[in-house]
């Protein structure tokens, strides 16, 4: 016979059970509800590219009311370029925003569009993103690698050189060190222009050209100021180089784990502040370059046909070897303006 303490135990006990089993399916509810993707970038905190990005995850979580969130890791946190999108590819990381050019380690023709003096300017970019070849890129990204493109509408300001001497011509550049991406494409077109280019991970780059490892390097107009560059060199010769555009990419599988209302606004959010970064940095540039040539900074105007004729020795030796597709680069300069 069960007694009157035997049941208040019993009570006790079940009470407990019913409401540590409230407690637990509130918590997964709660867990359900917020969904946290993780994205790595490599500019610094305080750089347009990673304000851009935390704009973007303002516009995801305000609209799915803090449903979905978009943490952003900045200055290469979760790894070099390469190291991300391996992680992507992995699993053990979500998101990545670079440049177009990086996908180049995954599928040969995303090569040129880290190739200098192809494109001319944002407009011909854009007209070759309205192509099926370059449809037919993003697809490739998806169905061979597990990566899908969100945004790729982030338009940088041209890459520029800056260097610790005056550079005129290709001539200047002889024996140059200058530091650059771990690219085929960078390393041996300026090597065939006379540098010597060197691999240093961007957020090295500032020690490097101080300490006398490299004397320059190539850089988009809109990273010299943020990132302190031109207190190391103050020399930049306006070569208008590459214009290829900033992205946002997330994980195939990750993407396919979230809702259809969940993926337009994470790729309107990031669509959007591709739109906003554009103008962020044109709006910004000139206040940036009045401060930097108060300081000494010196812009240097050139005539850029010598540099793009050097470049195209590389470009030919390129096709030739198989970098990229056949008719590639007459494809692309087909659509220039």
């Amino acid at each position: 016979m069960t007694t009157s303490r035997e049941l208040k135990m019993r009570n006790r006990i079940t009470g407990g059970l019913i409401a540590a089993g409230l407690v637990g399916m509130l918590t997964a509810s709660g867990a359900e509800a917020e969904t946290s993707l993780r994205l790595g970038v490599g500019q610094a905190p305080l750089s347009s590219e990673t304000r851009a990005l935390e704009e973007m995850a303002r516009l995801v979580e305000e609209r799915t009311k803090g449903e979905l969130i978009v943490e952003v890791f900045p200055g290469n946190q979760l790894g070099g370029s390469v190291a991300q999108i391996e992680n992507l590819q992995l699993g053990t990381q979500d998101m990545h925003s670079n440049v177009a050019d990086w996908y180049q380690h995954l599928d040969n023709d995303w090569a040129a569009m880290a190739m200098p003096f192809l494109f001319t300017g944002v407009d011909h970019i854009k007209a070759w993103q309205q192509t099926d070849a370059y449809a037919d890129w993003r697809q490739r990204m998806i169905d061979d690698h597990g990566i899908r493109i969100i945004a790729d509408n982030w338009y940088r300001l041209p890459k520029v050189l800056i260097t610790q001497t005056p550079v005129f011509k290709p001539e200047d550049l002889d024996g140059m060190k200058l530091r650059m991406p771990n690219l085929e494409t960078y390393m041996q077109t300026w090597e065939m222009l006379g540098a010597k280019p060197t691999v240093i991970d961007w957020n090295e780059a500032y020690l490097a050209m101080k300490t006398g490892t490299v004397v320059g390097m190539d850089t988009p107009l809109s990273g010299i100021y943020p990132q302190k560059f031109y207190q190391a060199s103050p020399y930049v010769t306006m070569t208008n180089h590459l214009v290829a555009p900033y992205t946002v990419i997330i994980a195939e599988p990750r993407w396919q784990e979230l809702s259809a209302e969940e993926q337009e606004v994470l790729s309107t959010a990031a669509n959007e502040a591709g739109a906003y970064y554009t103008q962020l940095i044109q709006d910004e540039f000139a206040e940036q370059k009045r401060k930097m040539l108060a300081e000494g900074t010196v812009f240097i105007e050139v005539d850029t046909t010598p540099f793009a004729q050097g470049a195209e020795e590389a470009m030919a030796a390129f096709e030739q070897d198989g970098m990229w597709s056949k008719g590639l680069v007459q494809e692309i300069r087909a659509l220039a303006p």
